[in-house]
C-alpha cells in the first residue's frame, strides 16, 4: 500500500477577483492541494514564494507591476524552484510559447481551467510519487509539452 501523499503547498497568483474567488474555492475542495496563499501582483508573488516556500505556483500571465512571465523567470532562477503553471485568458500559441520560454512547467487556458488543470494535477501527482525526498525538482513526464502549431 502506498503511503498517503502530502498535499501540494500551492500559491495562487491572480489579479481578478472573480477568477481568484472561483479558483480558490475549486482548489480548496481538492485534498491533493493545500492553498497556502494568494497574491495579486508580480512583486507580491515573488515575496510570497520566498515566504511560503510553495510546491506549486499557479500564476496569471498578466499581472500588475511585473507580468507573469517575468515572475516565472524570477521563480525559476532558484535552484529550489517550485513547479509553476501559467494561466491566461489567451489560449493561443503565443501565450503558451511565452509561458514555456519563461520556464513554466505547464500552461492552462482560463476558459478550460478545471478540465486542463485536473489532467496536469494528475500528472504532477504521478511525478511526485517518483520525486526524490530532497527539494530538487524535476518536471513530471509529459507535463511540459510542446504547444501545437
Amino acid at each position: 500500500m502506498n503511503p498517503p501523499r502530502r498535499a501540494l503547498r500551492t500559491l495562487l497568483v491572480e489579479p481578478s477577483d472573480a477568477f481568484l474567488t472561483g479558483v480558490t474555492g475549486w482548489l480548496g475542495g481538492r485534498p491533493e492541494i493545500a492553498l497556502v496563499g494568494t497574491a495579486r501582483t508580480g512583486p507580491e508573488a515573488l515575496a510570497a514564494v520566498s515566504d511560503l516556500d510553495p510546491d506549486l505556483v499557479v500564476v496569471d500571465a498578466v499581472l500588475p507591476e511585473l507580468d507573469g512571465f517575468r515572475v516565472v523567470r524570477a521563480i525559476k532562477a532558484s535552484p529550489r524552484a517550485p513547479l509553476v503553471v501559467v494561466t491566461s485568458f489567451w489560449a493561443h500559441s503565443a501565450a503558451r510559447n511565452a509561458a514555456f520560454a519563461a520556464g513554466a512547467d505547464g500552461f492552462v487556458a482560463k476558459d478550460d481551467f478545471a478540465g486542463t488543470f485536473d489532467r496536469l494535477l494528475a500528472e504532477l501527482l504521478d511525478g511526485r510519487a517518483r520525486e526524490p525526498k530532497h527539494r530538487e525538482r524535476s518536471v513530471p513526464r509529459g507535463w511540459r509539452t510542446e504547444p501545437a502549431p
